[in-house]
């Protein structure tokens, strides 16, 4: 501020004088910008209100932190965990408690961030750590607890909630700490959240309200009638299986890249793809085990693609007419059953449950629903928007009201996966010309003999992809081999 005022603080002024504010979800947990405004929330807010720390981000910030603030009768971790679990320390820990926090708020000295270590969650941190007893270390732990023992004996956690409102959760088999510090609305004269597919549990939680008070603009027939004959949507599921694509592990490329170019040849057009991060990276960029799958082959078909995790409030589908959704997103137990513990919840994967019947054991899903079906729902209306659009939904999980919508379901659809010999064959027409069935299974590459690729010839000529001419042995050329899906054969209905 030595040549003048400071610019951040004369755009707060401006801020402050204006009649409408246009900011994120980070902007709602300051007063100067909700007091007396109406706030609305564009979805759920996420973790906007949400820091987490790995063990050694939590070792290090809660060691700078107190190495820094002289008025604490403790300076590190480890001294923090031996006041926390030691009976005998509790002058110890009413000390730090009434540095750190009254009724109201936990301070927040310079200490916290005056360092490139430093975090202004830090005291928070040493708060929850007091008052949950401490991390167990070895057979060290408080022989009474004040938390949820069902939380720590079935999910292994623990939560605590701090005077000043933040919540905290502690994951024992990660030594993660997980701070939640919803904003104060009070002072708001009205707050309303928008959201296609509300879970009322999270948004109260959120928000850090007792009370949601929920109104559905549209009724389900009234919102499939809107969706399918005022935009024009058309819903293809293409599988019945959950198809788990958040680890990549059992990702299917040959029968994604199937899909793919079928839907392409079909519509005759590029398509988007929407999908995991670790399925894309695994589909499209990491080097395939098989022979003969081309990978260039089925990206030339393809417009873009996204995964669940950058779809929040993207645009960039809009007018895509064509669209494909591989796979359901699933972030793994420990972050759904965190976000469960938020919320006041033990989420304990049951023993039978898997696929379409996976269950935590809390009435109605609503944590499931909110990261598996409301991704694939939230996916699939990112296509067209404005415009017409046909959507290949290739998973089996839907919310219920999206699956009434689908026009052709997956028993309409097969998908038959073509072996390393067929692609052998289908790459030798392609590479070397028309042969005698004969002279192609003798070329570099195929794995299958004479009678296999005779077989093989007529079942690519039925598909329409293969020719032959009258003389003997007959001599098989490609008819559109190149257009063909290369690792499956599907057969996708005709639609209207």
């Amino acid at each position: 501020m030595q040549d003048g005022d400071c610019p951040y603080l004369a755009r707060w002024d401006a801020v402050e004088a204006a009649d409408v504010i246009v900011g994120g979800p980070a902007h709602a947990a300051l007063d100067r910008v909700v007091d007396d405004r109406v706030v609305i929330f564009d979805e759920d807010p996420g973790t906007a209100y949400r820091t987490e720390f790995d063990a050694n981000q939590l070792s290090t910030a809660i060691s700078t932190f107190l190495s820094k603030n002289g008025d604490l009768p403790i300076d590190n971790h480890f001294g923090l965990i031996g006041a926390a679990t030691n009976e005998g320390m509790e002058a110890i820990r009413d000390a730090i408690r009434d540095e750190l926090s009254d009724d109201t708020s936990i301070a927040r000295p310079t200490e916290a961030v005056d360092d490139d270590d430093g975090h202004a969650e830090a005291p928070t941190a040493v708060l929850a750590m007091l008052e949950l007893g401490g991390p167990i270390i070895g057979d060290t732990a408080p022989t009474e607890y004040d938390w949820d023992d069902q939380l720590r004996e079935e999910a292994g956690l623990d939560y605590v909630e701090l005077p000043d409102g933040s919540q905290v959760v502690y994951d024992h088999a990660e030594s993660r700490v997980v701070i939640r510090r919803p904003p104060t609305l009070d002072a708001a004269r009205a707050v309303v959240g928008l959201d296609g597919t509300p879970i009322e549990e999270l948004w109260r939680g959120r928000l850090g309200v007792d009370e949601i008070v929920s109104w559905r603009i549209l009724c389900d027939d009234c919102r499939a009638r809107y969706l399918r004959d005022v935009i024009g949507y058309e819903f293809v599921q293409t599988t019945s299986h959950v198809k788990p694509y958040s680890s990549g592990e059992y990702v299917n490329r040959r029968g994604d890249f199937g899909v793919i170019e079928a839907v392409a040849n079909r519509h005759d057009t590029t398509t988007g793809v929407i999908t995991t991060k670790s399925a894309a990276e695994r589909l499209f960029e990491e080097p395939s085990s098989e022979p003969f799958i081309d990978i260039e082959r089925v990206t030339d078909q393809i417009a873009d693609v996204k995964h669940y995790g950058a779809l929040r409030s993207s645009n960039d589908f809009t007018g895509t007419e064509v669209g494909v959704v591989l796979g359901s997103p699933h972030p793994g137990d420990r972050p759904l059953q965190i976000t469960a513990a938020l919320e006041g919840f033990t989420a304990v994967r049951g023993d039978e449950g898997k696929g379409t019947d996976l269950d935590y054991g809390i009435p109605e899903r609503p944590f499931l629903r909110h990261y598996r079906e409301h991704k694939i729902a939230q996916a699939v209306l990112r296509f067209g928007r404005t415009t017409a659009a046909t959507v290949y939904i290739h998973t089996g999980v839907l919310p219920e009201w999206l699956s009434e919508m689908v026009t052709v379901g997956p028993e309409a659809v097969t998908t038959e996966e073509r072996s390393e010999g067929q692609r052998g064959v289908i790459r030798a027409l392609l590479d070397e010309g028309p042969g005698t069935a004969a002279e192609i299974a003798n070329r570099e590459g195929v794995s299958i003999g004479e009678k296999q690729t005779r077989d093989w010839l007529k079942r690519l000529r039925s598909e329409g992809y293969v020719s032959r001419d009258d003389s003997q042995p007959y001599t098989w050329g490609a008819n559109g081999l190149a257009d063909a899906p290369h690792t499956a054969h599907v057969r996708l209905p005709e639609l209207g």
